[in-house]
C-alpha cells in the first residue's frame, strides 16, 4: 500500500514558484537524491518515498516527463509507503515545503487537506 500527499499553492492550484527554485530546495534536504530533473526519491536506508515537482491544470491534473522541469510549479506530489515510519518522513518533508511557500498540504486520495502553514503575523 501506497501514501499519497499534495503541497499545492491551492484548491485550484492557482499560485506558482519557478520549478527550478523548488528543485534546488528539495536538492537541499538531507536524505533526498535526485533522480531526474523534476524527480527525487529517498537515499537508500531511508523510509521509500518519491517526489516529483509538477505544473497542475485547475483539477488538479499533471504529467511528468523523463528529462524535463516546468518553467513554472504548482505542486509536489509525494508518494510513500503507507506504514507510519514512511508516512511521517513525507509529512514532514510536505510540511517543509509548505511553510516554505505558503501552500497547504492535503492527502492526495481524500482531499482532506492535512496541514496548513502557519498564520503570519
Amino acid at each position: 500500500m501506497y501514501s499519497y500527499l499534495t503541497v499545492r499553492s491551492d484548491g485550484h492550484y492557482a499560485g506558482s514558484v519557478p520549478a527550478s527554485a523548488l528543485a534546488a530546495y528539495l536538492e537541499s534536504q538531507p536524505g533526498l537524491r535526485r533522480t531526474d530533473l523534476a524527480c527525487f526519491r529517498a537515499e537508500d536506508g531511508r523510509e521509500w518515498l518519491h517526489a516529483a515537482i509538477a505544473e497542475c491544470d485547475p483539477a488538479g491534473n499533471y504529467a511528468v516527463r523523463e528529462g524535463m522541469l516546468p518553467e513554472r510549479a504548482n505542486s509536489v506530489e509525494l508518494v510513500s509507503a503507507s506504514d507510519r515510519p514512511a508516512r511521517e518522513a513525507a509529512l514532514t518533508l510536505a510540511r517543509g515545503i509548505a511553510d516554505r511557500l505558503g501552500w497547504e498540504v492535503t492527502d492526495a486520495e481524500t482531499g482532506e487537506i492535512v496541514h496548513r502553514p502557519p498564520a503570519e503575523g
